[in-house]
């Protein structure tokens, strides 16, 4: 029973480093979300195509906070192999949108 109650833990710990793990970072005028996933659950280009669309969508939410649109730079994806989780990074800056048109 001790062997059971120890081991939740461990599970709990398994489970939370699994999930897609996120980070946006500003650097000057230029963004960075940093995408990471966890355990394939069904394929490496689904998952890896996930974390696109999810790194997508926070930056044109936080372009959007700031009524701007997104202008990609650059994207660097990593699939998902024996010992490394897919990832996928997109750095992209926010124009500001004109009013004036």
């Amino acid at each position: 029973m001790n062997y059971i109650k120890g081991s939740i833990p461990i599970v709990a710990i398994l489970f939370v480093t699994a999930c897609a793990s996120s980070d946006i970072v500003k650097i000057g005028d230029t963004f960075k979300v940093f995408k990471e996933g966890g355990t394939p659950v069904l394929g490496q280009e689904y998952r890896l195509s996930r974390l696109k669309a999810e790194a997508l969508k926070e930056a044109q939410e936080k372009c959007s906070e700031n009524n701007a649109s997104l202008v990609i730079q650059d994207e660097i994806e990593t699939e998902m192999t024996i010992g490394v989780f897919a990832r996928y990074e997109l750095t992209f800056i926010c124009e500001r949108l004109d009013n004036n048109n």
